[in-house]
Parts: C-alpha cells; sequence; structure tokens
C-alpha cells in the first residue's frame, strides 16, 4: 500500500498509537518493520534500518537528519542565493537572496 501522508504524518500517526496502546508500543520497540507494517500497511524496503527509542523524565534523543550533499549545480545556485531544506528529511531548494 502506497501512502499519500508524509513522513512527519506517518511518524505522528506511530506515535498517536504508541501513547495509548501498550501492545502496540512494545511491539514497535522490538521489531518496528513489522509493526508499522501492521498499523500502517506499509512495507519498509530490507535496507531501511528502524530504530525506536523510548525518552524518560531523565533521558532524551535528538534525531539529527542526514546531512545534505550538495552537487556542484547546486554550489553553483547557492552562490547567488541560499540553500533553504523542504521538510522533515525532504530535499533542499535554492531560493535567491530577496533584497
Amino acid at each position: 500500500m502506497e501512502s499519500t501522508k508524509s513522513h512527519s504524518e506517518l511518524r505522528a500517526e506511530l506515535i498517536d498509537k504508541a501513547v495509548i496502546d501498550d501492545e502496540f508500543r512494545s511491539h514497535l520497540v522490538e521489531d518496528p518493520k513489522s509493526a508499522i507494517k501492521d498499523a500502517l500497511g506499509i512495507e519498509l524496503p530490507e535496507a531501511v534500518n528502524i530504530h525506536v527509542h523510548e525518552d524518560t523524565e531523565m533521558s532524551a534523543h535528538l534525531v539529527l537528519p542526514p546531512m545534505a550533499s550538495l552537487d556542484e549545480g547546486d554550489l553553483e545556485a547557492v552562490a547567488g542565493g541560499h540553500l533553504q531544506t523542504a521538510g522533515m528529511y525532504g530535499g533542499s531548494r535554492i531560493v535567491p537572496h530577496s533584497h
């Protein structure tokens, strides 16, 4: 099943379900890919790794997006504008400086 929801919408749906459903939360922690398939009908590729971490009162997790990589065309465009990232882990686009 292909989803038209964004990455952040899907993530929010999983978190919302995990907050109210202890059984799903355990399944998500133990076998994230299986839990995601069961909850959302999305089968993730073998090469994709999912790590689920639970925050506590004394610990929290900070998740950084992948490093942006610019090709030669991007670098030339940046020279006349600035790089703007799109979405949670989306691509990037060049936006000219406004004067």
